[in-house]
């Protein structure tokens, strides 16, 4: 459902914490039982380019859970188990074709008790985590353990540890040991104070233990490193009525060391940066934005000591058309690896992305209560070149029976690469032509 909430929210996806689904003792007393079934999936493709780039590659992925919560609801405190076993299917080709059957789990002991005003909530296993609420730096399935400490002015301070891999795991896969990701901090927020509607500022460590690069032990080149990303999110209150403010800043610093035997090593420096805004207006029927999102730009093209491009491989943002944009996503292999994942991968974060600057305007239009276009128009500017976007987006959100949701969009776009080719020597040159591509992008989910 994040594809529906990110649309209407321009970019923003807010959901609900897991210990607040346990009713409180004046709501339900005692011990009690909920649970739902939830399906959904996605599909997304894309032709255009040169066959160098690998650009015709598509993927889809079909899921089925059934979340269920055993909880108690005492005085003052509550208890919860939630259980979500899952099964995903995928297939994809990004140079070649590959199918996967996963099977994973949620699985999460949840406790909270409220003390004169101050709740204290507890939660440790499995289970989907979103640390950033424009999905900019986490978004995905870890085991994870925290602490939260939330009073009832929607002031709120929590703390976190997370062992995260980038791809789907499996119960049947391989152990972690080698090449688990570890990530740990937290965040202090505010909600609905003065003239913000929410405020938070976050501080995580991202740590890459020893990692073999081949998947295998005692060959490839071995990768390592400890990044931190600083970062601020602000939702304005509305004024004028219909209008409000985001902004995101994130600060990531770091290094890795890479070595391909025990004689050799090579030290890599990262300080990049994230920024992104977005003004909007969301009237009764008619919703507009625009917004604009900046990357650090790498000063020089190879790979050396200071390699400043912002990445993040758990980062899915959905702002500016989300899935559906060819520029947000730049999703080329190879020769310009993607700045941020639209599939899952084993890779490391490529720090070497020559930043990206995107400025867009969203307009959308609820025809009806279960009924929605949205038009995107994008424009960026990047190591690919200067690109121009339109994207057309359908929307079917229905809470008759359960609820349902689709989506579907279409995207073209086309880039000037604004280089030249050599053939042979000076004066033997030409400008490389400009490309065009299409991305095409579906997903539903239902909920009962």
């Amino acid at each position: 459902m994040d594809d529906d909430r990110a649309n209407r929210n321009f970019g923003r996806v807010v959901v609900r914490e897991r210990y607040q689904k346990i009713p409180t003792a004046s709501e339900k007393a005692g011990f009690g039982f909920q649970t739902e079934l939830i399906t959904g999936g996605r599909f997304q493709s894309q032709k255009g380019g040169v066959d160098s780039e690998k650009a015709n590659r598509y993927y889809t992925q079909g899921s089925f859970t059934t979340p269920s919560l055993f909880y108690y609801a005492g005085q003052g405190w509550n208890l919860g188990i939630l259980l979500a076993p899952r099964v995903a299917l995928s297939e994809g080709r990004v140079v070649e074709k590959e199918v996967r059957t996963i099977y994973d789990s949620e699985a999460t002991a949840l406790l909270s008790k409220e003390i004169s005003g101050i709740q204290v909530a507890f939660e440790a296993g499995r289970g989907f985590n979103r640390l950033d609420r424009y999905g900019f730096f986490f978004v995905g399935m870890a085991n994870y353990g925290s602490v939260s400490i939330s009073h009832s002015s929607g002031f709120r301070i929590t703390g976190i540890h997370l062992n995260a891999k980038p791809e789907l795991e499996n119960w049947f896969g391989p152990p972690w040991a080698g090449y688990r990701r570890e990530i740990y901090g937290g965040l202090i927020s505010s909600e609905k104070t003065l003239f913000w509607e929410e405020f938070r500022l976050f501080h995580y460590v991202y740590s890459d233990p020893n990692h073999n690069t081949n998947g295998q032990i005692l060959s490839g080149q071995r990768v390592s490193g400890r990044y931190s990303y600083s970062g601020m999110e602000f939702q304005s209150r509305k004024f004028w009525d219909t209008w409000a403010i985001d902004l995101v800043g994130i600060r990531l610093l770091g290094e890795s060391k890479s070595s391909s035997n025990p004689w050799s090593e090579s030290q890599t420096a990262t300080n990049s940066y994230l920024g992104y805004i977005s003004l909007h207006s969301q009237g009764e029927k008619f919703s507009f934005a625009l917004a604009g999102l900046v990357t650090k730009k790498d000063s020089k093209d190879r790979l050396d000591s200071n390699s400043n491009g912002y990445a993040s491989n758990f980062a899915e943002p959905r702002v500016l058309g989300g899935y559906s944009s060819f520029l947000l996503y730049q999703s080329l292999d190879l020769i310009h690896p993607p700045q941020f994942r639209d599939v899952p991968t084993k890779e490391n974060p490529n720090f070497e992305n020559k930043g990206n600057r995107i400025y867009g305007v969203q307009m959308g239009l609820d025809w009806y209560s279960f009924f929605r276009t949205d038009l995107f128009f994008n424009r960026s500017d990047s190591v690919m070149g200067k690109g121009s976007e339109v994207i057309g987006k359908l929307s079917f959100l229905s809470n008759d029976y359960g609820k349902l949701f689709a989506q579907m969009s279409v995207s073209y776009t086309v880039m000037d690469p604004r280089r030249t080719r050599v053939w042979i020597t000076e004066p033997f040159t030409e400008e490389e032509p400009k490309k065009e591509y299409i991305r095409f992008y579906v997903s539903l989910g239902t909920q009962f």
